[in-house]
């Protein structure tokens, strides 16, 4: 009989630790989903500090966000272990995070990945929302080009040339039935009749097999007034 009562004790531990090894399991795989990172077009306030350089207060891209944190896209250096504070004003929160890796993209940028002290995944909520939708504060009208104008830009891969469907001081519309990637920063390139401008820009939205719009994140000072002086004209 004693063995009976030990074969069961046997069974029912065994069985314990099989429902045990299920739910860690499971728990696991909800912390998976809630931490898995979104690709996002949208852009954060950050505001931090440096003992050598004071405190700073920008406006970048966020190239993907998760509930416990984000990749950002920064132009001031920042380091590991450093605090910063993100505002979306969208949702009108302010969250604390820490930088936990930093790359260099390029002389002018560096992505950072930070994390929050527990995860927050409704922080980035409405901000996304609003990225997803295509919706962009335009404060400088854009002007339709019929004809077009030749562009040639560059993401990932090749060098592409494509056609400019409209122009601001601000951003323009590319048709691409092969376009980058939301969030994605492109080289660009066109000429103006004062002469060529060089830019760097992310895209802001995408539509399918037609085309992009993109900001201008990064253009020269002499490239900056051939543009505007374009827009000017064309406005006047």
């Amino acid at each position: 009989m004693s063995h009976i009562f030990e074969a069961l004790r046997q069974a029912e531990s065994l069985e314990a630790q099989r429902k045990l090894r299920q739910e860690n399991a499971e728990r696991a795989s909800v912390e998976r989903r809630g931490n898995e990172r979104r690709a996002t077009a949208a852009r954060i306030r950050i505001y931090g500090h440096k003992p050598a350089f004071g405190p700073f207060f920008e406006e970048d891209p966020v190239l993907n966000v998760s509930a416990t944190g984000a990749l950002l896209l920064m132009k001031i250096p920042v380091v590991a272990g450093q605090k910063l504070l993100l505002i979306n004003e969208a949702a009108e929160r302010v969250q604390e995070c820490r930088v936990v890796r930093t790359s260099c993209r390029n002389t002018h940028e560096m992505e950072v990945a930070v994390e929050f002290p527990i995860p927050q995944p409704e922080f980035w909520h409405r901000m996304i929302e609003a990225a997803a939708s295509g919706y962009e504060k335009r404060t400088m009208p854009r002007i339709a080009l019929p004809r077009g104008m030749t562009i040639t830009w560059k993401g990932k891969g090749e060098s592409v040339v494509s056609r400019v469907q409209d122009i601001s001081a601000a951003g323009l519309s590319i048709a691409s039935p092969e376009p980058a990637l939301l969030g994605e920063q492109i080289e660009i390139q066109f000429v103006v009749p004062a002469g060529e401008v060089n830019a760097r820009a992310v895209v802001r939205h995408v539509r399918e097999r037609q085309g992009m719009g993109v900001e201008l994140v990064d253009i020269p000072p002499e490239c900056r007034a051939r543009l505007n002086h374009l827009v000017q004209k064309l406005l006047g």
